[in-house]
Order: structure tokens, then sequence, then C-alpha cells
């Protein structure tokens, strides 16, 4: 199967020779589309609505088995076979964030060995040493620990969620009682800027600085009764 798209659809190739294409968009290499009408540029024989179902949930599958996003949107807004396929959506911190911890806690470590290695002070200056390393380098680690261990992944409708500190928690996306959105006039466009997601045992905050926030602030509005959502506009 092979996937393209511009910016007013996407289409589809498969093995047997189908081509057909949606109205939607494709986005640095991620595809977007309405789930009818179809558009059959070659089809053998005579094309059904089935033949669309079929050729919806194989490409979705697709997309997940390739770790490529192709979504879906039926008449109601839902994505179809997000369910039935568990298609995930994540959101952690963009692994780049570690460069400058990590170049802070080397260079400390480094001279910290070095001193030892040269041996040029007393014991007593050196035990000191330690001791204002290991108090300046925490701040620092406990932020690698915090990029590398916080993850919020949404597959179908459950989500689970791994804090920074303390255990991983599954549950339900119905256990969702609020949503809070911040969002700001960026460009003319709207654009989420925070958002905390709450239960009856936790709050859980997702930023901007974060990948897949856009992600995750559509999959909520899809799952969580409008009701249930507030958002504050700057």
């Amino acid at each position: 199967m092979k996937i393209t798209g511009t910016r007013s659809y996407i289409q589809i190739e498969e093995e047997n020779g189908n081509i057909a294409r949606f109205d939607g968009e494709a986005c640095l290499g991620e595809f977007y589309a309405y789930a009818s009408p179809i558009r059959w540029i070659r089809h053998r024989g005579e094309a059904t609505d089935g033949d669309r179902i079929d050729l919806i949930y194989r490409a979705t599958r697709y997309g997940k088995e390739t770790d490529t996003r192709v979504l879906f949107f039926d008449v109601d807004g839902s994505v179809m076979f997000e369910t039935e396929l568990g298609l995930k959506t994540e959101v952690c911190f963009f692994k780049g964030q570690l460069l400058f911890p990590v170049v802070v806690v080397l260079s400390l470590l480094f001279s910290a060995l070095l001193i030892a290695a040269l041996n040029v002070v007393n014991p007593g200056f050196y035990l000191a040493f330690c001791v204002g390393f290991l108090i300046f380098a925490s701040p620092f680690l406990i932020w690698m620990l915090r990029i590398c261990r916080f993850r919020l992944v949404a597959e179908g409708c459950d989500v689970t969620f791994t804090p920074s500190f303390g255990r991983r928690d599954r549950f339900p996306v119905s256990a969702i009682t609020r949503v809070v959105r911040s969002t700001r006039k960026d460009c003319g466009c709207e654009e989420v800027k925070k958002i905390w997601i709450y239960t009856d045992s936790r709050r859980i905050t997702i930023t901007r600085e974060m990948e897949g926030i856009d992600d995750m602030d559509a999959y909520l509005l899809r799952h969580v009764d409008a009701e249930d959502i507030i958002t504050r506009r700057r």
C-alpha cells in the first residue's frame, strides 16, 4: 500500500492496482482525511461502500503498523476505527531537551574525576566539592528524570499515564471528569498552550514544550463531553 497526499486530498494505492482519493490533507508525513466521499481513480469491478470502509480500515491499520499517522474522520467528527485498532496518541518531552542538563552534569562529573585523578587538593576540600556537586547537580538530575519518564498515551478508549515520579496509572477515557485548555491567538490561529486533565484521583498537566500536545488536544475534544471541557482564551 502507498499513501500520498497534497494540501487538498490524500491518495491511496493498493497492491491490487486500485487507487482512491479522499478529501483531506498531508502535512509533514501525516495524513488526515474525511471518510466520505471517495473518488475511485481506478477500481477493479464495481465499487461499493463496503470497499470504501475496507480501504479506510486497511489504510488506518497500515498507518499504525508503519508508525505513520493516518486518520479518517466520520461525519460526526469521530476517528474511524480508533477504538478497534487501538490507535495511539502520545505526549512526551522532546528528547533533545536532555542535551543541556546532560552537558551540565557531565561537566561537573568530569571536573570531580579530574580533581581526584590529579590529587591536587586535600581530602577535606574534595569531600566538600563532591557534596557541592551533588547539591548543584540534583535539580538537573531530576529534570533529566522528568524528561525521560513523563509519558501520556491514549490508545482507543484507554489512557496510560507515566508520571515523572510514582507508579504508572491506567484508566478509561470516561474516567476524565474535567479538561481545562489554555489557548492563545498565534498568527491568527488559536493555539493550545497548556492542558490540565482531571480524574477523581489525579491531575495531569501537559504543556506546549511537549511533543504531541495538539494530537492529545484533538483526542480529548473527541472523547470528553463538551460540558466537561473548559477553554480559557488569552
